[in-house]
């Protein structure tokens, strides 16, 4: 890294500030009321510099990854989290002072090149939350991610199945399940309850109630995630076969020896192994839940109804990214057509004098 310089102070509106030079680039620090507490300012922030090339980056993301532990962040969260900013600052051993912006730049333009929209996108945000974090808390002095904007354009809602592709899949699905697969009722439950990976895969065997016929979501990803939802017969033998001889505690998809559940990415992997024994398009579980909406409001579901049941703040999220476009249209189109196919009501009699 090249020597930090510090220049002024300098008279600015009413007061007086310091300019700090870090590889090049320049950043202009807080106004204060004197020339003397500027250049106190500035030797403050060229104290912290030099304390920063004592932190590498890998030693600043077990910080954070601590910091989202104690928020109390889901393990299978910090993970992707975690996952998905190692992705990012590539070499984790670079002092945390030689996250540049040009730096930074470099890395999101090389994730560009070969991941998606979506996913550099998602990416980005995070290690942009990762540096307001750092900045937060005092470790660096600028923010490197400030200035970058992300590129492309994202995509709303995902590739779903075909209606008879969907059936075939199920079949498969139901097949495997009924042979003891565990994964193949998780991947039943993306489709037929729409259902999050991760909301699947944490429930426990006192979630599922009522005989088998209703399944509680205690806890979710959002407040409005907070539900329970109506098991769908077809699901309900192979839920309670699950739940048989565990205790009331016990994980509903407990798969591994030591009773724990397995992650999200189980149930993804187990929807996309569906789609290669049906030969239909390779799609993910998050897929599924869109197809359950799309196919709820074509059926005439009302979205806020569809939107509680997926466990969505508002209607406009499900019909804009979850529930393919249209499927509004075909409801009111089915609507219109049963209007017509009734007959009619039958005419009164006219008595004659």
């Amino acid at each position: 890294m090249d020597k930090s310089k510090l220049y002024g102070p300098y008279p600015h509106k009413s007061g007086y500030r310091c300019k700090l030079v870090i590889n090049g680039q320049s950043t202009n620090l807080p106004t204060v009321s004197t020339a003397e507490k500027a250049e106190q300012v500035g030797r403050e922030w060229l104290r912290k510099l030099i304390g920063e090339h004592k932190i590498t980056v890998g030693e600043a993301l077990e910080k954070y990854r601590d910091f989202l532990r104690a928020k109390g962040n889901k393990p299978d969260s910090i993970s992707t989290t975690l996952y998905r900013l190692r992705r990012f600052f590539v070499d984790s051993s670079l002092p945390i002072a030689s996250l540049t912006s040009r730096r930074c730049a470099g890395y999101y333009s090389a994730l560009t090149e070969t991941q998606k929209a979506d996913t550099h996108r998602n990416t980005l945000a995070e290690a942009r939350t990762f540096c307001r974090w750092l900045h937060s808390e005092q470790i660096i002095g600028i923010d490197p991610l400030a200035s970058v904007k992300g590129i492309g354009r994202r995509r709303k809602g995902k590739p779903q199945l075909h209606i008879d592709e969907a059936r075939n899949w199920l079949r498969h699905a139901d097949e495997l399940a009924s042979a003891g697969q565990a994964g193949a009722v998780a991947a039943m439950v993306s489709l037929l309850m729409g259902l999050r990976a991760g909301e699947i895969v944490a429930r426990n065997v006192r979630d599922l109630d009522c005989g088998g016929s209703v399944l509680w979501i205690p806890q979710s990803k959002t407040e409005a995630g907070k539900r329970r939802v109506r098991v769908p017969d077809a699901l309900q033998p192979h839920l309670l076969r699950l739940a048989l001889g565990k205790s009331p505690t016990d994980h509903l998809f407990s798969v591994r020896a030591s009773g724990k559940p397995p992650g999200r990415e189980w149930v993804r992997k187990w929807v996309k192994k569906l789609c290669r024994l049906a030969r239909v398009p390779e799609v993910c579980a998050h897929s599924m839940r869109g197809l359950h909406a799309t196919l709820a409001v074509e059926e005439g579901t009302s979205p806020d109804v569809v939107a509680r049941s997926l466990g969505h703040h508002k209607a406009s999220v499900t019909l804009s990214s979850y529930a393919a476009p249209g499927s509004r249209a075909t409801a009111v189109q089915r609507s219109a057509l049963q209007a017509l196919e009734q007959p009619a009501p039958p005419k009164p009699l006219e008595l004659s004098n």
